[in-house]
């Protein structure tokens, strides 16, 4: 499995490809896969599970939000533990 910087890294990627490099886009390309991959999540678990993670979501959000922010001012190559 890739690094947590190296996956973040080829997200970016792929939904800079999926706006066709227009950075203005980027924004929406990588909100809108974003929604998918959680959808897509959200879809294994049955519906009273499924509530039940969404409830939990804002406050993950804003977890991912803070981890996120970190792992990019780290230099390459360092992982976050």
């Amino acid at each position: 499995m890739m690094s947590e910087r190296d996956l973040v890294e080829a997200i970016f990627q792929t939904a800079l490809k999926g706006c066709d490099a227009d950075v203005k886009a980027r924004k929406e390309a990588i909100w809108t896969a974003g929604v998918v991959l959680l959808a897509d999540v959200l879809l294994s678990f049955d519906p009273y599970n499924r509530e039940r993670l969404l409830r939990g979501l804002v406050s993950e959000l804003r977890e991912s939000i803070d981890r996120l922010s970190k792992l990019l001012d780290q230099p390459a190559g360092k992982l976050l533990h």
